[in-house]
């Protein structure tokens, strides 16, 4: 697995690179002191994953995450950064990033958003490490008898970023009926994504769904 680190500031450089390595041996690791460094580091032999710090000098985290959205749509990237700042967190979901943590974070938490984020389930994990700082960052016009009751269980699971395989076994479902779930769910709440489908979840009041929940899709 190959992880670009993106950070004007070699110290943060070196100490994600020493938590990512201990986290994943087999990582390989490459550095880039900014955007510019970081799409000539992609052009040459694409990331798995990339960490983009927000603030940087020239060309911004926010912008460098665009373009690697052009080039390399289906590389994760997640966004790192010291600032509580709702917009910073509201462009970069919408932007498609795959997660956006505080570089307060723990090394494991760092290490379960690279996980999650690997395994293409990535967007959810991001909005649980954030809730409490950002849950009012996106406002869901959705009226909440718009849901069915399996939308609204399947809603809940997600919003504890569970990944649809997942999901489909909690509920005893196939993972193409919560696939299509997932889709009218999206489409009520005119989320484009994981993470907003989750964080407006959570603004809905819907939590953890106990147990497991049989009978009809």
């Amino acid at each position: 697995m190959r992880i670009l680190i993106v950070d004007d500031h070699a110290i943060v450089r070196r100490g994600l690179a020493y938590v990512v390595t201990e986290r994943f041996p087999d990582a390989d690791v490459v550095e880039a002191e900014g955007a510019l460094a970081a799409l000539d580091a992609m052009r040459t032999t694409a990331a798995d994953l990339a960490l983009v710090d927000v603030r940087m000098p020239g060309l911004d985290g926010l912008e460098l995450l665009r373009a690697m959205k052009l080039e390399w749509p289906s590389v994760p990237v997640i966004m790192l950064s010291t600032y509580e700042n709702p917009e910073y967190v509201r462009r970069a979901l919408f932007d498609g990033a795959a997660g956006y943590l505080l570089k307060g974070a723990t090394p494991e938490e760092l290490g379960q958003a690279i996980d999650v984020a690997i395994s293409g389930d990535g967007r959810a994990v991001s909005a649980n490490l954030i809730w409490t700082l950002f849950g009012s960052v996106m406002n869901s016009g959705v009226v909440d008898s718009e849901l069915t009751r399996r939308e609204r269980d399947i809603l809940a699971l997600l919003s504890e970023g569970r990944s649809n395989r997942s999901i489909a076994q909690h509920l005893q479902l196939s993972d193409k009926t919560v696939k299509a779930h997932l889709a009218a769910i999206f489409r009520k709440l005119g989320a484009t994504n994981r993470t907003q489908a989750a964080m407006m979840a959570r603004q809905l009041g819907l939590g953890p769904v106990p147990g497991t929940v049989s009978g009809t899709d």
